[in-house]
Protein backbone atom coordinates (compact mmCIF):
# COMPACT_ATOMS: atom_id res chain seq x y z
CA UNK A 1 0.00 0.00 0.00
CA UNK A 2 1.92 2.88 -1.60
CA UNK A 3 0.94 6.83 -2.08
CA UNK A 4 2.73 8.82 -5.14
CA UNK A 5 1.72 12.67 -4.83
CA UNK A 6 2.78 14.70 -8.01
CA UNK A 7 2.92 18.44 -7.36
CA UNK A 8 3.40 21.35 -9.81
CA UNK A 9 4.69 24.36 -7.67
CA UNK A 10 6.06 28.12 -8.19
CA UNK A 11 6.01 29.83 -4.83
CA UNK A 12 6.43 26.49 -2.80
CA UNK A 13 2.91 25.83 -1.40
CA UNK A 14 1.86 22.97 -3.43
CA UNK A 15 5.53 21.66 -2.23
CA UNK A 16 5.06 22.54 1.28
CA UNK A 17 1.55 20.58 1.30
CA UNK A 18 2.93 17.46 -0.55
CA UNK A 19 5.97 17.23 2.23
CA UNK A 20 3.33 17.98 4.78
CA UNK A 21 0.93 14.69 3.31
CA UNK A 22 4.39 12.74 2.93
CA UNK A 23 4.45 13.17 6.76
CA UNK A 24 1.61 11.60 7.73
CA UNK A 25 1.30 8.82 4.69
CA UNK A 26 3.12 6.07 5.09
CA UNK A 27 5.78 4.60 1.69
CA UNK A 28 5.26 8.07 0.32
CA UNK A 29 6.83 9.52 -2.66
CA UNK A 30 6.45 13.10 -4.09
CA UNK A 31 7.04 14.08 -7.33
CA UNK A 32 7.69 17.13 -8.84
CA UNK A 33 6.00 17.98 -12.65
CA UNK A 34 8.02 20.25 -14.39
CA UNK A 35 10.02 20.90 -18.16
CA UNK A 36 13.02 17.89 -17.34
CA UNK A 37 10.14 15.53 -15.33
CA UNK A 38 7.20 15.47 -17.36
CA UNK A 39 7.06 11.71 -18.13
CA UNK A 40 5.23 9.56 -16.04
CA UNK A 41 7.15 6.72 -13.64
CA UNK A 42 4.64 3.78 -13.07
CA UNK A 43 5.26 3.32 -9.01
CA UNK A 44 2.66 1.01 -8.89
CA UNK A 45 1.02 2.75 -6.00
CA UNK A 46 -2.37 2.41 -4.95
CA UNK A 47 -2.47 6.03 -4.33
CA UNK A 48 -2.07 8.88 -6.84
CA UNK A 49 -2.27 12.16 -5.62
CA UNK A 50 -2.39 15.99 -7.93
CA UNK A 51 -1.36 18.68 -5.59
CA UNK A 52 -1.31 22.26 -7.86
CA UNK A 53 -2.36 25.73 -7.43
CA UNK A 54 -5.17 26.99 -9.04
CA UNK A 55 -4.75 29.27 -12.25
CA UNK A 56 -7.44 31.24 -14.14
CA UNK A 57 -9.85 29.04 -12.05
CA UNK A 58 -8.45 25.80 -13.19
CA UNK A 59 -5.47 23.44 -13.43
CA UNK A 60 -1.97 24.84 -14.79
CA UNK A 61 -1.41 23.86 -18.30
CA UNK A 62 1.81 21.42 -17.40
CA UNK A 63 -0.81 19.71 -14.78
CA UNK A 64 -3.26 19.04 -17.58
CA UNK A 65 -0.49 18.03 -19.56
CA UNK A 66 1.28 15.44 -17.43
CA UNK A 67 -2.17 13.57 -16.46
CA UNK A 68 -3.01 13.22 -19.90
CA UNK A 69 0.13 11.52 -20.75
CA UNK A 70 -0.21 9.23 -18.05
CA UNK A 71 -1.52 5.92 -17.65
CA UNK A 72 -4.56 5.81 -16.04
CA UNK A 73 -5.92 2.52 -13.88
CA UNK A 74 -9.81 2.49 -12.35
CA UNK A 75 -8.45 0.58 -9.54
CA UNK A 76 -6.29 3.16 -8.19
CA UNK A 77 -7.23 5.53 -5.70
CA UNK A 78 -6.89 9.57 -7.31
CA UNK A 79 -7.10 12.82 -5.14
CA UNK A 80 -6.37 15.94 -5.50
CA UNK A 81 -4.97 18.94 -3.32
CA UNK A 82 -5.61 22.55 -4.55
CA UNK A 83 -4.38 25.25 -2.69
CA UNK A 84 -5.93 28.60 -4.45
CA UNK A 85 -5.90 32.24 -3.16
CA UNK A 86 -10.18 32.35 -4.04
CA UNK A 87 -11.17 28.85 -4.62
CA UNK A 88 -10.56 25.09 -6.64
CA UNK A 89 -12.88 26.81 -9.33
CA UNK A 90 -13.03 24.36 -11.82
CA UNK A 91 -9.95 22.56 -11.44
CA UNK A 92 -11.13 19.30 -9.99
CA UNK A 93 -13.85 19.23 -12.61
CA UNK A 94 -10.91 19.56 -15.53
CA UNK A 95 -8.77 16.90 -13.67
CA UNK A 96 -11.63 14.44 -13.12
CA UNK A 97 -13.04 15.03 -17.00
CA UNK A 98 -8.95 13.85 -18.26
CA UNK A 99 -8.73 10.88 -15.91
CA UNK A 100 -12.85 9.55 -16.91
CA UNK A 101 -11.36 10.09 -20.46
CA UNK A 102 -8.02 7.75 -19.85
CA UNK A 103 -10.80 5.05 -18.00
CA UNK A 104 -10.06 6.35 -14.58
CA UNK A 105 -11.73 9.15 -11.98
CA UNK A 106 -10.95 11.37 -9.30
CA UNK A 107 -11.88 9.35 -5.64
CA UNK A 108 -11.53 12.82 -3.35
CA UNK A 109 -10.83 16.25 -4.01
CA UNK A 110 -9.82 18.78 -1.38
CA UNK A 111 -8.93 22.51 -0.95
CA UNK A 112 -6.70 24.45 1.15
CA UNK A 113 -6.63 28.21 1.05
CA UNK A 114 -3.09 29.87 0.79
CA UNK A 115 -1.59 32.98 -0.05
CA UNK A 116 -2.01 34.24 -3.42
CA UNK A 117 0.87 35.72 -5.81
CA UNK A 118 -1.05 36.74 -9.10
CA UNK A 119 -1.73 40.45 -8.82
CA UNK A 120 -2.62 40.37 -12.65
CA UNK A 121 -6.63 39.20 -11.17
CA UNK A 122 -6.90 40.92 -7.74
CA UNK A 123 -4.82 42.41 -5.48
CA UNK A 124 -3.18 40.39 -2.78
CA UNK A 125 -4.80 39.83 0.36
CA UNK A 126 -4.00 41.09 3.69
CA UNK A 127 -0.63 40.56 4.88
CA UNK A 128 -2.48 39.05 7.98
CA UNK A 129 -4.84 36.89 6.19
CA UNK A 130 -1.59 35.37 4.38
CA UNK A 131 -0.12 34.08 7.62
CA UNK A 132 -3.34 32.75 8.63
CA UNK A 133 -3.09 30.84 5.66
CA UNK A 134 0.29 29.56 6.20
CA UNK A 135 -0.61 29.01 10.23
CA UNK A 136 -3.69 26.93 9.48
CA UNK A 137 -2.46 24.68 6.17
CA UNK A 138 -0.24 22.25 8.14
CA UNK A 139 -3.39 21.19 10.41
CA UNK A 140 -6.00 21.20 7.03
CA UNK A 141 -3.22 18.86 5.85
CA UNK A 142 -3.81 16.44 8.47
CA UNK A 143 -6.72 15.95 7.75
CA UNK A 144 -6.54 15.84 4.12
CA UNK A 145 -4.26 12.81 4.85
CA UNK A 146 -6.10 11.07 7.10
CA UNK A 147 -9.08 11.25 4.94
CA UNK A 148 -6.58 9.91 2.27
CA UNK A 149 -4.86 7.27 4.46
CA UNK A 150 -8.64 5.83 4.51
CA UNK A 151 -9.45 6.05 0.99
CA UNK A 152 -12.26 8.00 1.88
CA UNK A 153 -14.49 9.76 -1.38
CA UNK A 154 -15.65 12.71 -1.48
CA UNK A 155 -18.02 14.01 -4.16
CA UNK A 156 -16.79 16.75 -6.49
CA UNK A 157 -19.04 19.90 -5.65
CA UNK A 158 -21.18 20.80 -8.66
CA UNK A 159 -19.96 24.81 -10.08
CA UNK A 160 -23.35 26.80 -11.08
CA UNK A 161 -21.70 28.97 -12.96
CA UNK A 162 -19.15 26.79 -14.85
CA UNK A 163 -19.92 28.18 -18.15
CA UNK A 164 -18.71 31.98 -16.91
CA UNK A 165 -15.57 29.89 -14.96
CA UNK A 166 -14.66 28.39 -18.22
CA UNK A 167 -14.95 31.57 -20.21
CA UNK A 168 -12.26 32.66 -17.69
CA UNK A 169 -10.17 29.94 -18.13
CA UNK A 170 -10.18 29.86 -21.63
CA UNK A 171 -9.03 33.37 -21.65
CA UNK A 172 -5.70 31.85 -19.81
CA UNK A 173 -2.70 31.88 -22.74
CA UNK A 174 0.50 31.58 -20.46
CA UNK A 175 3.24 31.45 -23.25
CA UNK A 176 4.01 34.40 -24.17
CA UNK A 177 2.62 36.22 -21.10
CA UNK A 178 6.10 36.44 -19.99
CA UNK A 179 6.64 39.19 -22.94
CA UNK A 180 5.55 41.03 -20.38
CA UNK A 181 8.43 40.97 -17.76
CA UNK A 182 11.07 43.00 -17.45
CA UNK A 183 14.18 43.66 -15.44
CA UNK A 184 15.22 46.46 -13.42
CA UNK A 185 19.25 47.89 -13.39
CA UNK A 186 19.26 45.83 -9.69
CA UNK A 187 19.16 42.27 -11.44
CA UNK A 188 23.07 40.92 -11.25
CA UNK A 189 22.92 37.80 -13.57
CA UNK A 190 22.22 35.15 -10.92
CA UNK A 191 20.24 32.75 -12.98
CA UNK A 192 18.15 32.12 -9.77
CA UNK A 193 15.04 32.94 -11.91
CA UNK A 194 16.64 29.86 -14.46
CA UNK A 195 17.31 27.45 -12.03
CA UNK A 196 13.64 27.44 -10.67
CA UNK A 197 11.48 28.00 -13.60
CA UNK A 198 9.42 24.68 -13.88
CA UNK A 199 8.97 25.28 -17.52
CA UNK A 200 12.73 26.05 -18.59
CA UNK A 201 11.70 29.28 -20.03
CA UNK A 202 14.84 31.30 -19.03
CA UNK A 203 18.23 31.57 -20.16
CA UNK A 204 20.46 34.06 -19.03
CA UNK A 205 21.69 36.45 -21.43
CA UNK A 206 24.49 39.04 -21.08
CA UNK A 207 23.58 38.87 -17.69
CA UNK A 208 19.91 38.94 -17.85
CA UNK A 209 16.81 36.90 -18.16
CA UNK A 210 15.81 36.11 -20.97
CA UNK A 211 12.17 34.32 -21.76
CA UNK A 212 11.49 31.48 -24.45
CA UNK A 213 7.84 32.06 -24.21
CA UNK A 214 6.75 28.56 -23.17
CA UNK A 215 5.82 30.19 -20.03
CA UNK A 216 3.70 28.81 -17.44
CA UNK A 217 2.62 31.75 -15.40
CA UNK A 218 3.51 30.40 -12.02
CA UNK A 219 5.91 33.67 -11.22
CA UNK A 220 8.22 31.78 -9.44
CA UNK A 221 10.83 34.37 -11.16
CA UNK A 222 9.67 36.96 -9.65
CA UNK A 223 8.78 35.90 -5.88
CA UNK A 224 12.34 34.30 -6.14
CA UNK A 225 14.24 36.81 -7.56
CA UNK A 226 16.79 37.56 -4.37
CA UNK A 227 16.96 41.30 -5.69
CA UNK A 228 13.19 41.76 -6.45
CA UNK A 229 14.74 43.08 -10.24
CA UNK A 230 12.25 40.92 -11.70
CA UNK A 231 8.82 42.97 -12.64
CA UNK A 232 5.77 42.27 -14.65
CA UNK A 233 4.31 45.28 -16.91
CA UNK A 234 3.87 48.05 -13.50
CA UNK A 235 1.65 45.56 -11.72
CA UNK A 236 4.44 44.16 -9.66
CA UNK A 237 6.03 47.39 -9.26
CA UNK A 238 6.23 48.30 -4.99
CA UNK A 239 4.60 44.73 -4.21
CA UNK A 240 5.75 42.43 -1.74
CA UNK A 241 6.99 39.35 -3.15
CA UNK A 242 5.70 36.04 -1.73
CA UNK A 243 7.10 32.56 -1.43
CA UNK A 244 6.57 30.18 1.37
CA UNK A 245 8.80 30.68 4.17
CA UNK A 246 9.28 26.95 4.84
CA UNK A 247 10.70 25.78 1.57
CA UNK A 248 14.15 26.46 0.31
CA UNK A 249 15.05 27.98 -3.11
CA UNK A 250 17.12 24.98 -3.18
CA UNK A 251 14.42 22.59 -3.25
CA UNK A 252 13.18 24.21 -6.23
CA UNK A 253 16.78 23.59 -8.32
CA UNK A 254 16.67 20.01 -8.58
CA UNK A 255 15.38 18.95 -12.32
CA UNK A 256 13.29 16.12 -10.52
CA UNK A 257 12.15 16.01 -6.94
CA UNK A 258 11.67 13.00 -5.90
CA UNK A 259 11.44 11.76 -1.85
Amino acid sequence: MSTTIYYFTGTGNSLKIAKDLKKYLEYTKIVRICKDNNSFEDTGSDKIGFVFPVYFRGLPHMVSQFVENMPVYNSVYYFAVANYGGSAAISFQQLNSILNSKGGSLSATFGIPMPGNMWFMYYPHPKQDFIDRINSQPQETITVATAIHNKINIKIDNIANYPAEEAIYQSFSPNNMDANFWTKSTCNGCGICMKICPANNISILHDRPYWQHHCEYCLSCIHWCPKEAIEYNQDSTNKERYHHPDVKIQELFCKMTNS
